[in-house]
């Protein structure tokens, strides 16, 4: 069963990033706070660049009286910690994919569901879109969270011990996933043998044998550093997911309407901008890759996609998601 929060207590509403100008606030209407805002990124990373232009957006709009403090490189704990860390308040914000939010209501996992976003231009009409306005609102009425923008963070690939060429190289591969039951049947229908793990484990898990391959966008197989025990990158592009800022939605609640306005215009500015900057640098992370000795595959995915069509079946709750998405042109 999954755990609804603080279901009412503040409109989630997601407003296309640019599609409506900074508002003039005044500033003396905004409290004096300190925010922590929690993330995995590491230095060097562009999430926590993204992270931290949402920072120095929000001192600037509000002359300093609001502060976000960055926790980074996950030293609040794995995602699934930091995000319960907002309900009891030692964490404000976390930067997170949507799918995080899965272990509150099944919805979220609509985030990681294979092949459904396109392309970059498709991810940008659905999330940028009244789909995606519609999506948050729904996600965050059941799990009680506030999501703020939608950064694009490029295709989920693997990264492998083994060449994967066809669907049946696949085959008795020992795959990490997140700990998402789509992630799970993802792989499983594909021939793999999917183990659950946190993504704090997978890169000693990754050396020591324990699994074959990972799969992530390319900035985290660089962060993390796959590359040290996975000779293959597979561009498998089974999943364009979308990083965002999460809040518990009765701490949003609690700020004055004046700093919610600037939050929500600031995060998705940062957001936005994250993902402007993964379009620029993913040939860029190709090259790195190839530079650290990865050999870089590009398998025909069309018996990909062909195996996981009857999974829609087995998701029923977001079977009319899957749909809605699928139908934006």
């Amino acid at each position: 069963m999954k755990t609804n929060i603080c279901k009412s207590a503040a409109l989630v509403t997601f407003i296309t990033a640019g599609a409506i100008g900074t508002l003039s606030l005044p500033v003396q209407a905004v409290e004096s706070v300190t925010l922590q805002l929690a993330t995995i990124a590491s230095p060097g990373n562009v999430w926590l660049e993204a992270a931290q232009k949402f920072s120095d957006g929000v001192a600037e709009r509000t002359d300093g009286k609001v502060s976000i403090q960055i926790s980074h490189s996950g030293t609040t704990g794995s995602v699934r910690e930091s995000v319960e860390a907002l309900q009891i308040g030692t964490n404000d914000i976390v930067q997170t994919v949507i799918a995080s939010l899965e272990p509150y209501d099944d919805l979220a996992a609509i985030e990681s569901y294979p092949y459904l976003i396109r392309d970059e231009a498709h991810f940008d009409k659905v999330f940028n879109g009244p789909v995606g306005e519609e999506l948050y609102d729904a996600i965050g009425q059941a799990t009680g969270f506030k999501l703020i923008g939608a950064g694009f963070r490029g295709a989920r690939e693997m990264a492998s011990k083994k060449a994967v060429n066809t669907l049946s190289d696949l085959h008795g591969i020992k795959m990490r996933v997140p700990e998402i039951p789509v992630f799970r049947r993802t792989w499983e229908s594909l021939g793999a043998s999917p183990i659950p793990m946190s993504s704090k484990e997978v890169y000693t898990a990754l050396n020591e044998g324990i699994i074959d391959a990972v799969e992530n966008p390319l900035e985290a197989h660089i962060r993390s550093r796959y590359y040290e025990a996975a000779d293959y990158v597979i561009m498998t592009n089974h999943v364009y997911g979308a990083y965002t800022f999460l809040f518990s939605d009765g701490r949003f609640a609690s700020f004055s309407p004046e700093l919610r306005a600037i939050l929500e215009e600031e995060g998705r500015k940062a957001m936005q901008w994250g993902g402007e900057q993964t379009k620029k640098e993913i040939e860029g992370y190709k090259t790195q890759l190839q530079a650290h000795g990865v050999t870089i595959l590009s398998p025909e995915l069309s018996a990909f996609r062909e195996e996981l069509k009857p999974l829609a079946g087995e998701f029923p709750k977001l079977k009319p998601w899957i749909e809605k998405i699928a139908a934006v042109e």
